[in-house]
């Protein structure tokens, strides 16, 4: 209120008068509020979407995804369909067989620069997975032509989202691992994570390079963070933005039952060959 103009001869009124008052004004002003902004298009939302009505009868594919690669590991040995891996780690090497790269979750400047500077890898690829839409337009703006992919922190979990992504042209998507189970309705590429951890966070904080005045450490051995309730969560760190992914502390494991998928995916953190070898080997026998 800005002027309020009362003229009374020897009027009294008790305070809580007063306060019922304005509480009765301010109920009629959130009231008057609320009324004011209700949306007055009440129009169904219709999906447009063509059903998948045919069911699916070939076992689903392995598809491998690395969460850091290791050298010491010849991936082209083992037996999967498609891998997945890391962008910095596809510079000046040679090809791996049935490659997708990987986006990083975050794109700053650094990695931007690297991006561009190192066009050329994706010449090399099957196709790209992003982890954010505006990777898309960043695709785009490098005239780069190539098959797009969704991962699951893209939180795909209904027709709605699923349709969002098609008309972006993603040809792909993977379903979001909070899901018991779910039926989506497009012929879109669809991949569930059947073993491994989920990626619980991604930090701009770096533990190791804090602890150990940032001497690039992190690209040896294994680092994990300890709870007060003594579990145990993997961390992978990298030194080209310093960011660090903290991982779950347990594997997260799927039956493909009462799931139409057409690929099956091992998400490898610091597992051995012989690990992922046997892995494998459990999911298609």
């Amino acid at each position: 209120m800005k002027d309020v103009d009362v003229q009374v001869e020897h009027l009294k009124m008790p305070v809580s008068s007063l306060n019922q008052l304005r509480r009765d004004a301010i109920e009629k002003f959130e009231k008057a509020l609320e009324e004011s902004i209700i949306r007055k298009n009440k129009k169904e939302i219709i999906l447009d979407i063509p059903k998948n009505q045919q069911a699916q009868e070939k076992r689903p594919k392995v598809n491998l995804y690395l969460q850091k690669f290791d050298s010491k590991i010849d991936y082209s040995s083992l037996n999967y369909y498609e891998i997945y891996v890391p962008f910095k780690d596809l510079i000046n090497r040679e090809e791996i067989r049935d490659c997708i790269v990987i986006l990083p979750t975050i794109i700053d400047e650094n990695y931007r620069k690297l991006i561009e500077k190192n066009k050329q890898v994706f010449e090399k690829v099957k196709a790209i997975q992003i982890s954010h839409l505006s990777q898309i337009e960043m695709l785009e703006r490098m005239k780069i032509d190539k098959k797009m992919m969704a991962d699951y922190c893209l939180n795909i979990t209904n027709n709605l989202s699923e349709k969002v992504l098609r008309d972006l042209g993603i040809k792909r998507f993977t379903i979001s691992p909070e899901l018991d189970k779910k039926e989506f309705s497009t012929n879109m590429e669809k991949e569930l994570v059947v073993y491994g951890r989920t990626c619980l966070m991604t930090s701009k904080y770096c533990p190791i390079g804090k602890n150990e005045d940032c001497k690039m450490v992190c690209q040896n051995g294994i680092y994990e963070l300890q709870d007060r309730k003594d579990y145990i969560f993997p961390i992978v760190s990298d030194c080209i933005n310093c960011h660090t992914k903290i991982f779950h502390s347990r594997v997260l494991t799927k039956n493909t039952k009462d799931w139409q998928v057409d690929f099956v995916r091992v998400d490898i953190l610091d597992e051995t060959k012989e690990e992922i070898e046997e892995i494998i080997s459990r999911i298609n026998p």
